[in-house]
C-alpha cells in the first residue's frame, strides 16, 4: 500500500504514535511491526471499526503495545502523550477542526497530516498557527494522488511569506509532482468550464495561471 507507506516514511521513529481516525488500525500496526514506534495508539470515533482494528491489532500480536480507544479527534489522548500524530484520510477543514479544539495535546508532537481536499486552507492554518511545514511529499495509489505534509516545531516569524500561489499549490517534494500538476490543470480547468459566478472564475482562472506557470519551469529544468 503505497500511500501507507509513505506514511510511515514520513513519521520516521518515534517513541508513542497516535493514528486519529485509524478505521481498522492498519497504520499503527505497520509502524510497530516495522520498528517505527515503541507504542502506539489507535483512535477513532466510530465504535465499529475500532471494533475490528481491535481485532486486527490482537491478531498482529501487539495487543500489548497498541491501544484502541474511542473517542473523537484528539479526546482520546493525554497532553502530549503522543511524539508524533497521524491525521490521514480527511478533508483539509476537518484536520483545522481537530486541531483547533486541543492545540495543548500536540504541542510538541510531529504532525503527519494527509488530506483529501481542502490543502490550501490547511496550510493556511497551520501557518497562522505559526506551525512549521517542513515537507510536503506525494503518493501514488490507483490513480490517485496523496499529498501528506510534515510539520514540526514552530514557524519562524522572520521566515519569508508563502504567496497565495504557494499555498494552493504548496512545496511539494517529489519525482511525481509533474504528473500531479496536469492532473490538476485538468481539474481546475473542468470546474473552470462548469461555473457561471464572474467571481469565482476569475479565482480559477488566476489558479490556472500559476498551475501553468509551475508545469513550465517544471519542463523547462528536466
Amino acid at each position: 500500500m503505497i500511500r501507507l507507506s509513505k506514511l510511515l516514511e514520513c513519521v520516521g521513529n518515534c517513541s508513542v504514535l497516535a493514528d486519529i481516525g485509524t478505521d481498522h488500525a492498519y497504520l499503527p500496526i505497520e509502524a510497530v511491526r516495522a520498528g517505527i514506534c515503541e507504542k502506539a495508539i489507535a483512535c477513532d470515533i466510530n465504535a465499529g471499526p475500532l471494533k475490528i482494528a481491535k481485532k486486527n491489532i490482537c491478531k498482529a500480536g501487539f495487543s500489548e503495545r497498541i491501544e484502541a480507544r474511542l473517542g473523537d479527534g484528539l479526546n482520546p489522548l493525554r497532553e502530549n502523550e503522543a511524539d508524533c500524530v497521524v491525521i490521514a484520510g480527511m478533508g483539509g477543514m476537518r484536520i483545522v477542526e481537530i486541531l483547533k479544539a486541543a492545540p495543548k495535546k500536540i504541542e510538541n508532537a510531529k504532525l503527519v497530516l494527509q488530506p483529501q481536499h481542502d490543502l490550501e486552507e490547511l496550510r493556511r492554518f497551520l501557518h497562522s498557527n505559526m506551525s512549521n511545514i517542513i515537507s510536503e511529499k506525494l503518493a501514488i495509489e490507483r490513480s490517485r494522488f496523496y499529498v501528506v505534509l510534515t510539520v514540526k516545531g514552530a514557524k519562524n516569524a522572520k521566515d519569508i511569506p508563502w504567496t497565495d500561489a504557494e499555498y494552493f499549490l504548496g512545496k511539494i517534494e517529489s519525482p511525481d509532482l509533474l504528473l500531479y500538476l496536469c492532473e490538476m490543470r485538468k481539474k481546475s480547468a473542468g470546474y473552470f468550464d462548469a461555473i457561471t459566478d464572474e467571481g469565482a472564475r476569475e479565482k480559477e482562472k488566476k489558479r490556472l495561471e500559476w498551475i501553468e506557470e509551475k508545469i513550465l519551469c517544471l519542463q523547462r529544468n528536466r
